[in-house]
């Protein structure tokens, strides 16, 4: 068993799948030395290398609908972004899905130029619970393609409104 988890690890150096066969094969490999390591529940980041690129993680507006999640959703168009405007690299959108009652972000849609690296610094603002604000908030280096996701997500639409009922005496 040993070298076929090997074999897999090594198979995969210059393979698009190597980022799901890494997780797998750190799964197996603790799950054999007595860990209890599971790929549920995983938040796993996607690229597509089109022209230009496609980036995600989390829920796509679909996703969310399907599953019942209220959701605010910002879009910004490349060609808002200072980057996009300073390399000419301006097809595609950024989108974010933030979630009505917690402002965490729920996802991450990229479509432009270096959507992945984009994308990874959702990913990890996600992983590590924060709120869009401290996205909207940040000081990204300029004229950077992230430095778009301060501009996203300072459009994220506020929380909707309760509606609440007064009785009246």
């Amino acid at each position: 068993m040993r070298s076929a988890v090997a074999q897999t690890r090594i198979s995969c150096q210059n393979d698009l799948s190597c980022s799901v066969e890494g997780i797998v094969f750190r799964i197996i490999r603790d799950n054999l030395a007595g860990g209890n390591r599971s790929t549920r529940d995983r938040l796993v980041p996607y690229c597509m290398f089109t022209d230009p690129p496609l980036a995600r993680v989390g829920l796509s507006e679909g996703e969310a609908e399907r599953q019942g999640a209220i959701v605010r959703v910002a879009k910004l168009p490349m060609n808002s972004v200072l980057g996009a405007q300073a390399t000419d690299q301006r097809e595609g959108f950024m989108k974010a899905l933030v979630g009505d009652g917690d402002d965490r972000i729920l996802g991450f849609t990229m479509i432009g130029a270096t959507a992945g690296e984009v994308m990874a610094v959702v990913h990890t603002a996600m992983l590590a619970g924060l709120s869009y604000s401290r996205l909207a908030d940040a000081d990204f280096a300029h004229p950077t393609m992230a430095e778009g996701l301060s501009s996203l997500f300072s459009s994220v639409p506020p929380r909707a409104m309760q509606q609440t009922r007064s009785k009246v005496a």
